[in-house]
């Protein structure tokens, strides 16, 4: 007799939904301000849903969406209430980051050399480690993403560009600021110069931002060195060859390279011309 009981009171258990659960997920990155997506994952016919989100908010939709104004853990409760009216509930606390802000400032003191570029660096203030960077430096170019604080990169010409950056930690959460920054050529290069005695334009000066040593080499259309010197802030080339000589007229080609021993950056090549 015991037996049937048992067996009678196992059959009530599933007919009343004992061993069913209330359910639920969340969908979204949960990050401050963000959106979420609370959906209903229940196993039984719900007649009614009640949300508790944890921050005194709540709601009776099915799948409702929420945004957490404060960061934290957050205790978040579903309860259903079936077609027979039997009541379940589920619930599971919730971390709640917050969102980077984000910053960053350029630099050209560790660039020793070089026309139109900029080091990028990161001053974004985080909360969780940073998944990667997203650089887009308004010249049309194809946003870089780097996992890297510090991005160096060279413009083709100088201008006022709208350089933006949006930061992605690990847990999802992001943001994006945009500045205006100005290229300036840091490292003149002429083209053409004239070395007849009118003193006009009668030197080939190279100058550069002054911050470390770099070289230049001059090679006539045959491949021969007609000039070769290292400095920091300038270097001057009259026209003459290494025997004392003066060039022909003609286009001249021209390699500079920097001598640092930290730093490697691809050399600065290009044409002089020489008038008589």
């Amino acid at each position: 007799m015991k037996k049937n009981y048992f067996f009678i009171f196992v059959i009530l258990l599933f007919s009343h939904g004992a061993y069913s659960q209330a359910a639920f997920s969340i969908q979204g990155n949960l990050c401050q301000h963000k959106t979420l997506y609370f959906i209903d994952e229940s196993d039984v016919a719900v007649s009614n849903w009640s949300w508790e989100f944890g921050d005194g908010e709540t709601s009776i939709e099915q799948n409702p969406t929420h945004t957490y104004t404060d960061t934290g853990i957050f205790m978040v409760k579903l309860t259903i209430v079936t077609s027979n009216s039997n009541s379940y509930s589920d619930s599971m606390p919730k971390h709640i980051s917050a969102n980077p802000i984000v910053g960053f400032i350029t630099d050209s003191t560790q660039i020793y050399y070089s026309t139109y570029s900029r080091t990028f660096i990161d001053t974004s203030k985080l909360y969780n480690p940073v998944k990667n960077y997203i650089w887009n430096f308004g010249d049309g170019s194809a946003p870089i993403l780097t996992d890297s604080a510090k991005t160096l990169y060279k413009y083709a010409k100088s201008g006022s560009y709208q350089v933006w950056l949006k930061v992605v930690d690990n847990e999802g959460c992001t943001d994006s600021v945009s500045n205006i920054v100005d290229i300036h050529d840091r490292f003149y290069i002429p083209n053409v110069f004239t070395p007849n005695g009118d003193e006009m334009n009668e030197e080939f000066i190279v100058t550069s931002n002054g911050n470390t040593l770099f070289s230049i080499e001059i090679y006539s259309r045959w491949g021969n060195i007609v000039f070769k010197r290292s400095g920091h802030q300038q270097i001057v080339w009259d026209g003459h060859m290494p025997n004392g000589s003066i060039v022909q007229p003609g286009t001249y080609y021209y390699v500079i390279y920097s001598e640092s021993d930290n730093v490697t950056y691809e050399p600065e090549k290009g044409f002089i011309t020489v008038f008589r």
